[in-house]
């Protein structure tokens, strides 16, 4: 082949690392030779032993990829389905032996081999497969959590980390740190609450050796067995069981209903112990808490509920959440070790405690019934749970779920619950836990787990009724012999202000029982979004002299608006009344204002301003923000109350999560996934030319982020998870500049165990498009010019041209018949993507003072022509 002077390269070939796929399934990195015509493997060995591996070995396979591999293979660009923008049939190839197609767009060779060799269907094929382009690294996720209220302030960081050891080995960390102060007095606590080595055998079983407490247990991680009342808690020893982290099933995540009675708007901050897990602003009425947020395991929930930024009360929920999928037969763990003792409210004093067994498994009977049991053994003491889960799914579509638990100690403990729910156009939801000790007033009993005595019954019924949505509710929570926090007391009780909110203090009973019904109904009207509330309420509390018997009216109105650049704004207002003990009938009102800026919808800032009568006002200002270095919200508020005392209270509360990783490639600051041992994404975005400032879009995992070039973004994702992300070009334009991903567009998928990062590299060429006029000297239209330093080019009469670069370009050269032209480019304007030059006027030059490349160009688009003494682009 012939091709001019420094080109030569081209035919010689050039040495790429390319992801090779087998029929859609990758076999990772490999390095190859590419020319204008073939592809050679520069490593068939290797590549021949992963495709063996993934045929099974069959007859004759060996010798044809030894023969095949080691030779030049022709390319097959053209069936490539980036060459033909998805033309039917393309990336296919239909071969007796062995061919691959290059696309050289996405930098994937993709192999296929002949009809008479099949896939091998491995014997595990209902686990899931690692993907093998998986490498090791550091993924550590943290989270800032804040909240205070007048003098008080709470400040929790929290973090997981990772790290990838082996095929499907890893060590895990989690740790917090607590900082509390009220006044002039202050306290701290760190911990760390796992801190472990763990090693897969086979797919179904592990050994976990180090700090651990029993989140595994109850999610795929371990056999997904979920003991919500036996005293598992945080030991120094070893751990084995089945496990579910590489069944190839959907996973869900269910918890035990956290349903919540709201007089009135508040503010509810869930803590475990003393670590804030999440805020959620809720409006009046019974709400049923979204924990999809919450980390799994079993523990005592508690709530911190806000009004006016005055902490009201505080309710105590034992939460369980596993995650669902019973998986293939038999489920089991052992542990082993010495317990950890765990600060909380609902924990005793196990120091004198030196050695702790736990075992426990769940046999699924049928489909729709499984059986669950599990003991422990301490020192002193021994305990056994029992459960029977049962599902039933009707031919309407809902499913009844139900559950129902025991649990017996030798120290005279007992305890049950009993758990139901459905859901089908209406739900159902009842939650009912008790435990017994046979003195509920000892206090710091020996009981390894809880002091103290409790029943909560939760109960929650919602039914449509023509255009409504009427809601029934009913809770209630009796205590005996427990210890609490300060803050947790009751505002009204000679104990709350008696000390730092901190310090534990020893309450020997409470009760609350609350009854609701509610009534709600949405509508629109011409944009309108219109709510209407209606509900009653009574309630008896034992620091109540009499019940709190009262009713809530409320109408709300939205409307939300498109604005330019794909940013929207929502505004609404509302008016309420509702009466009760003791402040008896309140006016209220509020409205408030939220705009969300692209269509990413990563950012957004809202205010809102409340009141009730002329007594109280309250305003909020919240402002959230999301990119590829993490999520970040913060809102500060302010009550003032103008009838009694006439100050204001100030309150705040706000989060930042995000992640780091450090790989070979480097360290990346990304965003957070989730609580728990985490893998990761990492997108490094180029340019072919080396200029940065376009973008491509990364979507997947739950979010959407526009990346731009010359960076690196990493995603973690949850491990032992199949996450999706796609790449694409982004639709927000940057300075005036459109992009073409030119390599590694196109969506992934891929499971990963935790600890290890599947790296994405990306090229992306920006598009200039440039619009304008060719005047010669005289101020003549320059027509039938040839461009030398532009691709794309269109002439539209009279000197008028588009064209289209990959770069910025400050000249450009034109030849016409044997003439040269250098043309100024000055950009007039720029509208979306277009560069408006306006009328430009070129000055004559010569060959020779071309620059190199336009040299080149010319001598290109002249080989083969006679004449030798000047080169000729076009003849007039």
């Amino acid at each position: 082949m012939r091709v001019p002077a420094g080109f030569e390269e081209l035919i010689q070939g050039q040495e790429f690392q390319s992801e090779v796929q087998v029929y859609g399934q990758s076999l990772g990195m490999a390095r190859i030779r590419v020319d204008l015509e073939n592809i050679t493997f520069l490593e068939p060995d290797k590549l021949s032993l992963a495709i063996a591996k993934l045929y099974g070995n069959p007859s004759g396979l060996d010798s044809l990829l030894t023969k095949k591999l080691h030779l030049p293979l022709s390319r097959n660009g053209q069936l490539s389905c980036s060459a033909h923008r998805g033309r039917v049939g393309c990336d296919y190839l239909k071969t007796d032996s062995l061919g691959l197609i290059y696309d050289e767009n996405n930098n994937v060779v993709r192999l296929f081999l002949s009809d008479r060799y099949t896939l091998h269907e491995p014997e595990d094929s209902g686990y899931y497969q690692a993907t093998p382009a998986g490498r090791n690294a550091l993924i550590h996720q943290q989270a800032l959590n804040l909240a205070t209220t007048g003098q008080y302030q709470s400040l929790t960081l929290r973090g997981n980390g990772t790290l990838g050891l082996g095929e499907t080995s890893y060590a895990n960390v989690d740790w917090s740190w607590l900082s509390q102060r009220s006044g002039h007095s202050g306290t701290q606590q760190a911990e760390a609450s796992n801190a472990y080595f763990r090693q897969d055998f086979l797919k179904r079983i592990y050994i976990q050796a180090g700090l651990m407490n029993s989140q595994d247990i109850y999610t795929n991680a371990g056999g997904n067995i979920a003991l919500n009342q036996l005293p598992i808690g945080r030991i120094r020893g070893f751990r084995m069981g089945s496990t579910l982290a590489w069944a190839n099933k959907s996973k869900m995540s269910a918890g035990t209903p956290v349903n919540l009675f709201l007089p009135r708007d508040a503010r509810v901050d869930a803590y475990r112990d003393n670590q804030l897990l999440n805020t959620f602003y809720l409006k009046a009425g019974m709400q049923l808490l979204d924990t999809s947020m919450l980390p799994a395991g079993s523990y005592t929930l508690t709530l911190r509920i806000y009004e006016n930024n005055q902490l009201v009360r505080t309710e105590s929920q034992l939460y369980t959440r596993q995650e669902i999928g019973w998986g293939n037969g038999f489920q089991w763990f052992l542990q082993a070790g010495s317990p950890d003792s765990e600060r909380s409210s609902m924990t005793t004093d196990a120091s004198h405690e030196h050695f702790v067994m736990h075992a426990g498994g769940r046999l699924p009977l049928t489909d729709t019934l499984a059986l669950t049991a599990g003991t422990a053994v301490l020192s002193e003491s021994e305990y056994a749970e029992a459960a029977a889960d049962w599902l039933h799914g009707f031919d309407a579509g809902g499913q009844l779920s139900t559950r129902v638990s025991s649990l017996q100690g030798s120290d005279g403990s007992r305890g049950n619950t009993q758990q139901v729910s459905y859901n089908d156009g209406f739900a159902l939801s009842f939650y009912r836990t008790s435990r017994t000790a046979d003195d509920c007033n000892v206090q710091r009993s020996h009981i390894y787990d809880f002091t103290g005595c409790y029943k909560n019954t939760s109960v929650m019924l919602s039914v449509p009724v023509m255009s409504w949505q009427v809601i029934v509710g009913y809770t209630l929570s009796d205590n005996q012999g427990r210890y609490v926090y300060r803050q947790d007391l009751d505002e009204n009780s000679a104990e709350y202000n008696a000390g730092a909110p901190w310090e534990q203090v020893y309450q020997s009973r409470s009760r609350s029982e609350n009854w609701q019904l509610g009534l709600n109904r949405s509508f629109a009207v011409n944009g309108l979004n219109i709510n209407t509330r209606l509900s009653a309420y009574v309630r008896n509390v034992s620091t109540y002299s009499s019940p709190d018997k009262g009713g809530y009216i409320g109408v709300s109105i939205s409307r939300s608006t498109k604005l330019s650049g794909g940013a929207r704004r929502t505004t609404s207002a509302g008016v309420s009344w509702q009466s009760g003990q003791p402040s008896g009938s309140q006016l209220g009102y509020s409205t408030s204002m939220t705009q969300y800026g692209e269509d990413n919808g990563n950012d957004r800032i809202g205010v809102a301003l409340s009141g009730v009568n002329t007594d109280t006002v309250n305003g909020s200002v919240t402002g959230s923000t999301g990119s590829q270095y993490g999520d970040g919200t913060l809102t500060v508020s302010d009550a003032w109350d103008r009838s009694g005392s006439r100050r204001h209270t100030f309150g705040s509360s706000g989060a930042y999560n995000s992640s780091l990783v450090v790989d070979r490639s480097g360290v990346a600051l990304g965003r957070w996934s989730n609580d728990g041992a985490a893998s990761a994404f990492g997108v490094s975005v180029g340019q072919s030319d080396g200029e940065t400032g376009s973008r491509v879009s990364i979507s997947g995992l739950g979010r959407r982020t526009d990346i731009t070039s010359g960076r690196r973004a990493v995603f973690t994702t949850q491990g032992y998870q199949e996450s999706r992300f796609s790449i694409n070009e982004s639709g927000v334009p940057s300075d005036g500049v459109a992009a073409e991903i030119t390599r590694g567009t196109g969506t992934t998928t891929a499971f990963m165990a935790p600890g290890k990062i599947l790296n994405k590299e990306v090229t992306v060429s920006p598009r200039y498009i440039w619009l304008g006029r060719l005047l010669d000297g005289s101020r003549q239209p320059l027509e039938g010019a040839i461009p030398l330093n532009v691709a794309s080019w269109t002439s539209v009469g009279d000197g008028g041209f588009t064209m289209e670069t990959e770069s910025r370009m400050d000249q450009l050269y034109v030849m016409r018949a044997d003439r040269f032209w250098v043309c100024a480019l000055k950009v007039r304007k720029v509208r979306d993507v277009v560069r408006y030059l306006g009328a430009t006027t070129c000055q004559r030059t010569d060959m020779a003072h071309l620059p190199s490349a336009e040299r080149r160009q010319v001598t290109l688009m002249t080989a083969g022509s006679e004449r030798t003494n000047s080169p000729v682009a076009m003849t007039d």
